[in-house]
């Protein structure tokens, strides 16, 4: 590979790096910051993100009246690297959905400007800068750099910037970018980072063993841009595709979970799309606009994805339908010409693989370091409710130290809306990132999907857990309850947590609470249960569960959401009469749209301490 090759592909995987970090930053402010989740109708956000997608389509049509295409994509390069400096100052907020829409606006520009003027680099290229988005995002933990305010953020930040500036003067090569390829680069992106280039996915898999399998499999991707794509080659890729995306998004344990095992196809899920890529890079038709027309695309089935979970339909098997779609495409392409790569430079990916997987097995102990947090007391137990809406606050800032701060300060942690790899939050595991923080050990329930539900966050390693799905009763996101029952201190406690989801009619709660009080009876023992209920105080729906026995810990209570300006009382501790809540606080913290609530019981005169 002549230096000029290689300075394109450096070029291209650096920008490549960008344009994932600079949707990192943007997706979540979409529904936290324009939109406010579930309360703002997925259409308007839908509208507003479509809009702004569509604007690199303009600046595209319009570029060769604005100056040298290599001057243009020069410039929006440039503004790209300054938005994504300045996402580190911005407090969040407006100006934080300002500066993320500019800086997705210019990288979706300076894209389909620059590949067809580099075709011999531009399939390796992409594939690189997703390996290096995915080693580094793995590397820390999955906590986002763009969401960071440490050392590892700006060390990243600034060698994104000078691997993107210092070589932005690639010249034009001879040949033409394959047509096919153009169609299917930015659903391909979509599909890598929703499932297979997903290190959130791949760690709620498997823990740091998943974060290593993503970047190793990432990395290994770039060795399939390397090989001439043979029609028996391409079909293999595509099979190898649909049935790695499905394995990830489709398939689940008894638990609703991802089964350990589905970590197979973060090892060769991206391989495969990138080979499909290779394949489908022929033909002469690969244009700017074609390129440019990929943004509104991937939008279109970012939203159509995660719209389901307000809408009500299934859709995972989307998933399944564009690998297939991309699959088709590259199995159906004629055969590439060329000879592969030469070995040593095979050799050498693989090596860079094998460190890869390194960086992100052993990164996350490194880059996130745990909170101090005191003992605990044997007579008395702290309990946390916290809805954490997937770690984003009222300004639409991911601050997980904030919310790991008042978990530690429990000895456990009930918590609703945990957020283990969408790709519109970030990508992150969120559960993963606490347990880190606070040194805690995690048990995670699935409730809308295998990486989306609550989870107990506890001070002990081991303990006794059932899970129970709960019927929906008409409500479009899935429901569930998750128990614990520690094998040391207040071991004949169950610890439950559960977040209730409203349907339409008599506050929309009552029918899933009926289910719930079903489940806790069948569990024995005392129990304190806690989350987000979506219910009033003296409601069917509070009735029905203290008529399980259980007692309302802050009976009267302060509101808790919305967090900056509380008016209802939503989210509740509970307990058996033998435990009595000695002192509850309710934190104004506006890490999330909710206030957290927490709870000191202590066993009764009659109860029993076990040691």
């Amino acid at each position: 590979m002549s230096r000029s090759r290689v300075l394109a592909v450096a070029h291209v995987a650096a920008g490549t790096w960008l344009l994932i970090d600079l949707w990192r930053g943007w997706t979540p402010t979409l529904i936290t910051i324009f939109g406010q989740a579930a309360s703002t109708p997925p259409e308007l956000i839908g509208a507003f993100a479509l809009t702004c997608l569509l604007v690199p389509v303009v600046l595209v049509l319009r570029a060769s009246r604005l100056g040298p295409t290599a001057l243009i994509a020069s410039v929006v390069l440039a503004i790209a690297v300054a938005c994504r400096v300045a996402l580190h100052v911005t407090e969040g907020g407006r100006p934080h959905l300002a500066v993320a829409s500019v800086g997705v606006i210019a990288a979706l520009t300076w894209l389909p400007l620059t590949l067809p003027r580099v075709p011999g680099a531009a399939v390796t290229g992409v594939v690189t800068g997703v390996a290096v988005s995915v080693t580094t995002h793995a590397a820390l933990g999955t906590w986002g750099s763009v969401w960071r305010d440490d050392a590892w953020a700006w060390l990243l930040v600034a060698a994104q910037a000078v691997a993107c500036l210092a070589t932005a003067r690639v010249g034009d090569e001879r040949g033409r970018l394959g047509r096919l390829f153009a169609w299917t680069l930015l659903p391909g992106l979509f599909l890598a980072g929703v499932v297979v280039a997903n290190a959130g996915r791949a760690s709620a898999t498997l823990g740091v063993l998943g974060l290593a399998a993503v970047a190793f499999g990432a990395t290994v991707a770039v060795a399939a841009t390397l090989v001439p794509a043979r029609r028996w080659s391409a079909v293999a890729a595509a099979v190898v595709l649909v049935a790695a995306v499905a394995a990830s998004a489709v398939v689940t344990d008894g638990d609703g979970v991802l089964p350990w095992w589905s970590v197979v196809a973060f090892v060769v899920g991206m391989p495969a799309l990138a080979h499909l890529w290779r394949a489908a890079d022929h033909g002469d038709r690969g244009t700017p606009l074609v390129l440019s027309l990929g943004g509104p695309v991937w939008g279109a089935l970012l939203f159509a994805y995660y719209a389901g979970y307000d809408l009500g339909y299934r859709a995972d098997w989307l998933l399944v339908v564009v690998a297939a779609v991309i699959g088709l495409v590259g199995a159906t392409s004629p055969p590439t010409s060329g000879s592969a790569a030469r070995p040593a430079v095979l050799v050498g990916i693989a090596g860079a693989a094998v460190v890869a997987g390194t960086l992100a097995l052993a990164g996350p102990m490194v880059t996130i370091r745990p909170l101090g947090t005191e003992p605990a007391d044997d007579l008395q137990v702290r309990v946390a409710a916290y809805n954490l809406r997937m770690g984003y606050g009222m300004d639409g800032v991911f601050r997980p130290r904030d919310v790991a701060s008042v978990l530690a300060s429990a000895d456990v942690a009930l918590i609703s809306e945990v957020d283990r790899g969408w790709f519109l939050n970030g990508g992150q595991d969120q559960l993963a990132i606490l347990e880190r923080l606070t040194g805690r050990t995690a048990w995670f329930g699935a409730a809308a999907d295998p990486v989306w539900g609550d989870a107990v966050l506890l001070d002990v390693d081991g303990g006794e857990v059932r899970r129970h799905q709960l019927p929906s009763h008409g409500a479009v996101t899935g429901a569930q309850a998750i128990a614990v029952r520690r094998d040391v201190r207040w071991s004949s406690t169950w610890l439950v947590s559960t977040h209730l989801q409203p349907a339409d009619g008599d506050e929309g709660v009552t029918a899933q609470a009926a289910d719930l009080a079903d489940w806790v009876r069948t569990l024995g023992g005392e129990v304190i249960l806690g989350g987000d209920f979506n219910m009033q105080e003296g409601s069917a729906g509070h009735a029905t569960v203290t008529s399980l026995g259980l007692l309302d810990a802050a009976p009267r209570g302060m509101a808790t959401s919305p967090a900056d300006r509380p008016e209802r009382r939503i989210d509740y501790l509970f307990s058996s009469p033998t435990l009595r809540a000695v002192d509850v606080d309710v934190p104004r913290l506006q890490a999330s749209d909710h206030l957290p609530v927490i709870a000191t019981f202590a066993l009764a005169a009659i109860d029993t301490v076990t040691q």
